[in-house]
């Protein structure tokens, strides 16, 4: 093992996570074959190397003779390589990274699948190839915390099945695919599991690679364009910056620690009601009434956005809380802490969607203007 440092293959380099992953174990001097798709006229090795260029321009510099990019796919077999490439490969990988997933909520389930699912059978599947014929150790699956469906309650680190519906086909596919994980443990296979909340910007500037999830619907409401939302005030968001995210799920990977689950959440929940009134605060737009679901009536300026908001209803009545207890525990013991993630952060990340103009920043004449 070349400097006691492991060697990884990692899926998903071009997401958030990741994507920031990526930056961390090029920080910490791993070698990293990174499997990447081919998008919008651009190669895989660009599409990564401008990701990591995006969080940290000098570790792409300094690092990027340890970065070995993949052309290939989750969905194909073998994952679109050819046989050198996996030969290569089992000669070489210590440990993967999975970060690769479908995200969209309103994709078909046989869509999400494909990939969530069955990519992840592949990527099992080589695994155990390199299990038994080369120098393979354990696995790290990007799971989520929101396999908890429409659950009520707490959700533990030890919770799975808990007669659950899902609020929509990503969910499922999640879940789905996290129980495959769970049948490759019981036969044998080394894995950590990893469920994040509501990944967003990093802690200290904000930044993100993607105004998807938390960013939508906030986007939606800034429009005005909604008289009333089914909003349950009792709800509360759990969001986890993306550079925390990361570097817990890294903390953890490198103890010795197998076959664990771990929630990778913040310490701290906010009610959705007060992020709306921050966010309106700050991007100066009026809140729409907040009714109950039974004497909800969609009323919109936007049938497309009438649509939009409608997959995210299921979250403005969320009703389950993430317990983290053990996850945290654990990583004090590695004297990880979290920072405040506090009306600051909220700031912070309000202020790159408005930067980057995701979110418009209304003048106050506008809005006063709009109350006339």
């Amino acid at each position: 093992m070349k400097d006691n440092k492991r060697i990884i293959f990692l899926t998903g380099a071009t997401g958030l996570v990741g994507s920031y992953l990526l930056k961390i174990l090029l920080q910490e001097g791993y070698k990293v074959y990174a499997l990447a798709r081919s998008k919008d006229n651009k190669n895989a090795r660009d599409r990564v190397r401008d990701v990591l260029k995006f969080w940290d321009k000098d570790i792409l510099d300094r690092k990027s003779h340890n970065l070995i990019v993949l052309e290939g796919d989750i969905t194909e077999k073998n994952l679109g390589l050819g046989k050198q490439s996996i030969d290569l490969l089992k000669n070489e990988i210590e440990e993967v990274f999975h970060c690769a997933a479908a995200t969209r909520f309103n994709a078909p389930l046989k869509v999400l699948r494909k990939v969530n699912l069955e990519g992840t059978r592949n990527i099992l599947e080589l695994c155990c190839e390199w299990r038994r014929e080369g120098i393979f150790n354990k696995i790290n699956y990007l799971s989520t915390a929101f396999i908890c469906g429409d659950y009520k309650g707490i959700f533990k680190e030890d919770d799975f099945n808990l007669n659950q519906n899902f609020n929509n086909n990503y969910e499922q596919s999640k879940s789905e695919a996290e129980a495959l994980v769970r049948k490759y443990i019981e036969n044998g296979m080394q894995a950590l599991i990893f469920r994040p909340s509501i990944v967003v910007g990093d802690y200290v500037s904000g930044k993100t690679i993607d105004f998807k999830m938390f960013y939508e619907p906030l986007h939606l409401l800034s429009l005005e364009i909604f008289s009333e939302v089914p909003l349950n005030t009792k709800t509360f968001l759990n969001l986890i910056p993306v550079d925390l995210a990361a570097k817990a799920i890294y903390t953890l990977s490198v103890k010795k620690n197998t076959n664990k689950v771990y929630h990778i959440t913040s310490p701290k929940d906010f009610p959705i009601d007060y992020i709306v009134d921050k966010a309106s605060s700050f991007f100066h737009f009026e809140k729409p009434k907040y009714v109950g679901l039974d004497r909800y009536k969609v009323i919109s300026k936007s049938p497309a956005a009438k649509k939009i908001l409608e997959i995210f209803i299921p979250y403005f009545n969320f009703r389950a809380l993430f317990s983290s207890y053990k996850t945290q525990t654990i990583l004090k013991k590695y004297s990880f802490e979290y920072p405040s993630i506090d009306d600051e952060f909220l700031y912070r990340i309000f202020k790159f969607c408005s930067d980057k103009r995701f979110i418009k920043t209304k003048s106050k004449r506008d809005t006063i203007k709009n109350e006339s």
